[in-house]
């Protein structure tokens, strides 16, 4: 009986911690978002293993345009563009120790139609490679967000951002050019003043040189009269 309940025991104890390592899994936010709106995307990464994560690739759903991405510490970020053009999937490289977690975020603008958002993710332990594909409740479940008519938008970004970004981009890109465009314009007309400036100059230089020369000649006339 003794042997029994220490069995028991122990393998009560067992389940116990085993359980925060199975829940220990990549996790998106926001969990909910409403139709068309631009939010901000976090990516909740933890390590569940006893050596360092290496690599995180994040599969773009469908429908979602990212378009905004916030620089992490220690992680270099590459975008990867599929064949039409749309990106396909971020790539964050760097280190992360064993019973730490680390966060990535970004600005994407969500489907327009409602759904589930499926955020299908690798997470790469030097040679070892654990996939957040799964369906919720599974093993190894990819994180969900839920597209839905009346959740309130984030909107982040500004009112602007939604669609990709391109009305917020694009603005920020005409107007730098403008600006060099109206601050040049005066520089060419000031330029432009000082020559004409100069020509008056040299024309009333010259003016006043043939006075005092012909002043000089008349001088000299008078002074060969009188002698």
């Amino acid at each position: 009986m003794t042997r029994l309940t220490r069995t028991l025991v122990l393998a009560a104890v067992a389940a116990l911690a085993a359980a925060p390592a199975a829940s220990a899994h990549i996790q998106v936010s926001p969990a909910e978002a409403a139709p068309g709106d631009a939010v901000k995307v976090t990516l909740l990464v933890p390590n569940e293993e006893g050596k360092p994560t290496t690599r995180i690739e994040l599969k773009i759903p469908s429908g979602v345009l990212p378009f905004s991405y916030e620089d992490t510490p220690g992680w270099t970020r590459k975008v990867v563009a599929a064949s039409n053009g749309e990106i396909d999937r971020i790539v964050w490289t760097g280190s992360l120790p064993a019973e730490a977690f680390v966060e990535f975020s970004f600005l994407a603008a969500m489907p327009e139609k409602p759904g589930d958002v499926s955020w299908k993710a690798l997470q790469v332990y030097g040679s070892e490679i654990v996939r957040w594909i799964g369906p919720p409740g599974s093993e190894q479940p990819a994180a969900v967000t839920k597209v839905a008519e009346g959740v309130p938008p984030q909107n982040a970004g500004g009112e602007n951002a939604e669609g990709g970004g391109s009305t917020e981009t694009t603005p920020t890109e005409t107007t730098a050019p403008a600006a060099e465009t109206t601050s040049a314009a005066p520089a060419a007309s000031s330029s432009g003043g000082g020559d004409d400036n100069d020509w008056v100059a040299l024309v009333v230089g010259m003016a006043g040189f043939i006075l005092g020369f012909v002043a000089l000649l008349v001088v000299l006339t008078r002074k060969r009269e009188t002698t």
